[in-house]
């Protein structure tokens, strides 16, 4: 799937409200402009930010990066995994509510590929941030091409089938439950030769919250959808356009089963409402929501992310005159093959001509 949308922004008004969306549901941390006002927390229990007369200071946050000892993982000289295997992968259900503690991988250092590009991976973890186990079903690669003002994300299939090791296959959000944000980033840094090193985290709960400091986001629903939400939240929402509350967005985010299209067409969805999202609040948002607006951000975000980037990246996107904004959804169509496996379902990629792709898409490059 794939949506593009290039709109000018002549009026200080709409470049605000361009600047207010990336950091709300990208999440992109375009946190600069009310540092000044207001005292906030970022990290789960680390503060972020520190305050005297002088205003606000970063305080280091989040997880590191390390130089790693050993190389990554080449699915090229992997054996093709047989079903045994595929089996084990699909039936366990450690991807989905792996328990005890988590340890914690640092980010392994990456060569930057291009310094005019600007990329993160954005999670969305199920519940709240506060909480110990790490699921999730929402999982974004963003990045913000500074020369060409093009700014594109990508939705990840959670049931996209991964190696974690050279003996083990899992659901890729096994990842993020099993190591963090550190395994997570490494294992889509080795599989698909990108230099990710910078994530921003909320979860389902926090993720609503912005959503409700926004009054709420409008999506053109089906009867199945409706009836999705409504059952998930008690509502009484009917087919067509719908404004939704924090909690009934958050619930057609998660959908995997109106439109019988699994995984699949819950990643498509995903990037659909970012998508309406960015267009809704360019032309409706305006400076009086922006100072309760961006206090709900501060407080509902982990980020690794230094505020020299975030300011210099902000800066950027809300100064242009012109930006192109593009969704699209890994595994990329004719590019993965659909698994079925005693009632499990996953999805295995065809990891060069994703590849290829994603780095197309991110970095415009093609090898």
């Amino acid at each position: 799937m794939e949506q593009e949308e290039k709109r000018e922004h002549p009026h200080k008004k709409l470049k605000i409200a361009f600047f207010a969306l990336c950091a709300a549901f990208l999440l992109l941390a375009v946190l600069g402009i009310i540092l000044g006002t207001s005292k906030v927390q970022m990290c789960r229990d680390v503060r972020l930010f520190s305050c005297d007369s002088r205003g606000f200071h970063l305080v280091s946050c989040g997880v590191q990066t390390v130089k790693r000892n050993n190389g990554p993982i080449d699915v090229n000289a992997l054996p093709t995994p047989d079903a045994e295997l595929f089996g084990e992968a699909m039936r366990s259900d450690l991807d989905y509510y792996e328990t005890g503690e988590i340890k914690e991988v640092p980010i392994y250092e990456q060569k930057k590929i291009d310094r005019f590009i600007f990329s993160m991976i954005i999670v969305v973890q199920n519940g709240s941030l506060s909480d110990a186990e790490k699921t999730t079903d929402m999982i974004f690669l963003a990045s913000y091409n500074q020369l060409q003002q093009k700014f594109t994300v990508v939705s990840v299939a959670r049931d996209t089938l991964v190696p974690l090791s050279e003996d083990e296959w899992k659901r890729i959000n096994t990842a993020y439950a099993r190591g963090g944000i550190g395994l997570l980033i490494n294992t889509v840094n080795d599989l698909f030769e990108l230099d990710i090193q910078n994530y921003v985290i909320t979860g389902t709960d926090e993720l609503a919250a912005l959503a409700d400091a926004m009054e709420g986001i409008p999506a053109t629903l089906t009867d199945e959808e409706a009836a999705y939400i409504n059952k998930a939240c008690g509502g009484a929402l009917k087919a067509g356009k719908q404004q939704l509350t924090g909690a009934e967005i958050v619930a057609l985010l998660l959908d995997r089963t109106s439109d019988n299209k699994g995984d699949l067409g819950r990643a498509d969805r995903q990037v659909e409402i970012v998508h309406g999202a960015f267009l809704y609040l360019q032309d409706r948002f305006d400076s009086e929501f922006l100072y309760p607006f961006f206090r709900t951000i501060f407080k509902n975000i982990s980020t690794n992310v230094d505020f020299e980037t975030l300011r210099g990246v902000g800066y950027e996107m809300a100064v242009s005159d012109e930006l192109t904004f593009e969704t699209l959804r890994l595994p990329f169509d004719d590019a993965y093959t659909e698994l079925n496996m005693d009632g499990a379902y996953a999805l295995l990629p065809a990891f060069e001509k994703n590849r290829i792709l994603l780095r197309q898409a991110l970095y415009g490059k093609d090898s």
